[in-house]
């Protein structure tokens, strides 16, 4: 089924199978277990409300943010630690700023609405004060309406959560904070590089709360090295009492570009438990009254697994649900961006922006031009 099994029961769907057909495809053709089948099925069901009748109105918004205060072991994204290229920081601030205000002055004068607004990283709260108010405030300016359901932002070190920062977000709108533990185990934390503990997280987590942002999203992950199934439940429970509306489980999928692909003796991982710890959060997630709205694979996942979110009722992220689904048009500024452009027969223009910080700052004003062309010949037809 690839990376995104519920995309091909979209398709089943729009070609007029019925529920039960697509079942057994799934189940006789791809292989799936009945189970899993029925998780696909359920989460693709639920997706349809979101989709749109043009792909192109409204569209999505991704600020990639690429700086990080360390480097995780398992992370094989576009993530520099700021003791190596904070020096990057201000130059690349500069050239995001502009990139936002381009974009938005092009939408706007075609009319196009933004339907979400989704600020990752990296970790964007690793930019604070003023830099952090100025990005937020900007994005603001250009790309939030009426039309905007979701303004999220990724705080995913839950250390570069400040009372200060909680209040910017506020402040700009954010209606939607993802404050990611991975685990609540302070010894595999440190094993990992995350530079900050399970104490962190519960402050992060209620000074958020106290600035009144609706929408905390939590990610855990199953598999960390040394961690096994009561590792994973007590992380569940230390989770389950700071109430998060959103819960994303990643199962480790150890990339090569990653830390720990390097040193794969790290990476000893309880393969056969991985199932166990699966069902344990889908257990703990129901128990909290949150469903599943969201799947994908990866390659080399732990146990043959997948990622879930899970999300109360009316606080599912509709970027996540949009980006995986490739349904509607997702613009993407800052380092490492993606943008895909989706055509109303659902085939994909991809225009992806520099990784490296230095590059997009110091190309962007030559190579943008050229992105803001194809993005009006496709909005505008």
């Amino acid at each position: 089924t690839g990376v995104r099994p519920t995309k091909l029961v979209h398709n089943l769907l729009d070609r007029g199978l019925t529920p039960d057909k697509v079942k057994d495809l799934l189940t006789d053709v791809y292989a799936v277990s009945l189970e899993r089948a029925g998780l696909i099925q359920e989460i693709a069901a639920w997706q349809r409300q979101f989709f749109h009748a043009s792909p192109n109105q409204p569209v999505g918004i991704y600020i990639g943010i690429p700086f990080c205060p360390t480097r995780c072991t398992y992370c094989s994204f576009a993530a520099y630690p700021v003791a190596t290229h904070g020096h990057l920081m201000a130059k690349f601030h500069e050239a995001l700023c502009w990139e936002i205000e381009a974009v938005g002055r092009l939408l706007q004068r075609l009319g196009v609405h933004v339907e979400s607004v989704y600020v990752g990283g990296g970790t964007p709260t690793t930019f604070r004060g003023k830099d952090l108010r100025v990005l937020l405030e900007l994005a603001r300016r250009w790309f939030v309406s009426h039309s905007t359901v979701e303004f999220t932002v990724e705080a995913g070190r839950p250390e570069t959560v400040s009372q200060e920062t909680s209040e910017i977000l506020a402040e700009a709108g954010v209606n939607r904070v993802c404050v990611n533990p991975q685990t609540m185990n302070d010894a595999t934390l440190r094993r990992v590089g995350r530079a900050h503990t399970a104490e962190d997280t519960q402050r992060a987590v209620e000074l958020v709360r106290q600035a009144g942002i609706p929408i905390v999203n939590m990610d855990i992950i199953l598999g960390l090295p040394g961690e096994e199934l009561e590792d994973v439940e007590a992380t569940l429970e230390a989770v389950g009492v700071l109430h998060p509306e959103n819960l994303t489980v990643h199962s480790l999928a150890v990339k090569r570009a990653s830390e720990l692909r390097r040193n794969i003796r790290a990476a000893a991982i309880a393969q056969e438990q991985g199932q166990e710890m699966a069902g344990a959060a889908a257990r703990y997630a129901s128990e909290w009254g949150l469903s599943p709205y969201y799947l994908y694979r990866q390659r080399f996942i732990l146990s043959d697994l997948e990622n879930v979110g899970y999300a109360k009722p009316q606080t599912a992220s509709v970027y996540n649900v949009q980006m995986m689904e490739e349904r509607q048009t997702i613009i993407s500024l800052g380092g490492g961006g993606i943008t895909k452009l989706v055509s109303p027969d659902l085939t994909l223009v991809r225009l992806a922006n520099p990784k490296c910080p230095a590059t997009y700052a110091q190309q962007l004003k030559t190579s943008l031009p050229a992105k803001l062309w194809q993005i009006h010949r496709h909005l505008a037809v």
